[in-house]
């Protein structure tokens, strides 16, 4: 009786044992959200391996353009997300200090890179935005500016934009005035003014061509005015984000930009508000100059 007793105390001690160090496994492991199968361990720092797409979210801190990544806050560390494309850069530089979500794979204790095909969210009160929105339907616009033609045939020319780009814009008979040419055609390296408007799939088609002249290059070959829907409300990093067609554009306010037509706060800027946007260009960095409402 007293050895039968003796083993079922044993049998008690090693279920017990068995039990604790399972839970004290369980204590040493972290989650991280994700939509695969993996796991990360560690704590705080996510030192392990995870094989999933964790949804990384934080609070954006700095966007670098170059290296094509964000800075973000998350729990008090700073974490880095990188291989966002052009287009998401641009539409995130104006989302300084705002929450998002990225689907990402960790590529380092602190690094993460966005898993390709997907977009950042923005989080605001479960009613998240895509930023791929600014890439979706056309905002519908115009664009003027002078340039140097690169190329040109009958049906559209390639022109040099103050900011070292290039945009294509389709010429139309019946659509394009042309008249300033007398009747010649396009060339690479004139110097011309465009006045072009967005057509229903967010392609520039040009309203007017005409020889930019002598007297108007110093003003103009610095200069584009825009008009297009803003894609954010204009925050406290004080940049303006908009789209003429299918192209995103973000831009700083300069000090003493002219927005009368916005009781003078470039904070009363909302969002998919209609704007009309002159931006002064010195070399490759552009700034808003005057910011008003075309239909005011």
């Amino acid at each position: 009786m007293s050895k039968l007793f003796t083993n079922q105390v044993r049998i008690l001690i090693v279920s017990v044992c068995s039990l604790f160090i399972v839970v004290l496994l369980s204590a040493c492991q972290g989650v991280v959200t994700s939509n695969g199968t993996g796991t990360n361990t560690g704590t705080g720092t996510n030192t392990g391996t995870n094989t999933g797409s964790p949804y990384i979210t934080g609070q954006i801190q700095a966007v670098n353009p170059q290296a094509h990544s964000v800075t973000l806050l998350v729990s008090g560390q700073q974490i880095t997300v990188s291989g966002l494309t052009d287009q998401q850069i641009t539409a995130l530089q104006s989302q300084i200090n705002q929450t998002y979500t990225f689907q990402a794979t960790q590529s380092g204790s602190n690094a993460y890179t966005i898993n390709q095909n997907t977009q950042p969210q923005e989080a605001n009160n479960n009613t998240s935005t895509p930023v791929s929105n600014q890439n979706g339907t056309p905002a519908q616009g115009n664009i003027e500016f002078a340039g140097k033609v690169q190329s040109a045939n009958g049906s559209s020319a390639v022109v040099s934009t103050p900011d070292g780009q290039s945009l294509t814009i389709n010429i139309v008979n019946g659509q394009t005035d042309m008249s300033d040419l007398n009747g010649m055609q396009l060339s690479s390296g004139q110097i011309i003014k465009v006045k072009a408007l967005t057509d229903q799939s967010g392609n520039l088609v040009a309203s007017k061509v005409s020889i930019e002249k002598l007297k108007d290059q110093q003003k103009d070959l610095f200069t584009v005015q825009y008009q297009g829907f803003t894609t954010s409300a204009v925050g406290t990093s004080n940049r303006i984000s908009f789209k003429v067609g299918s192209k995103s554009y973000s831009f700083p306010i300069g000090t003493g930009a002219d927005l009368k037509d916005f009781n003078n706060s470039a904070q009363s800027i909302g969002n998919n508000v209609v704007v009309k946007v002159k931006v002064t260009f010195n070399g490759t960095n552009g700034t808003a100059t005057d910011i008003s409402n075309p239909n005011s």
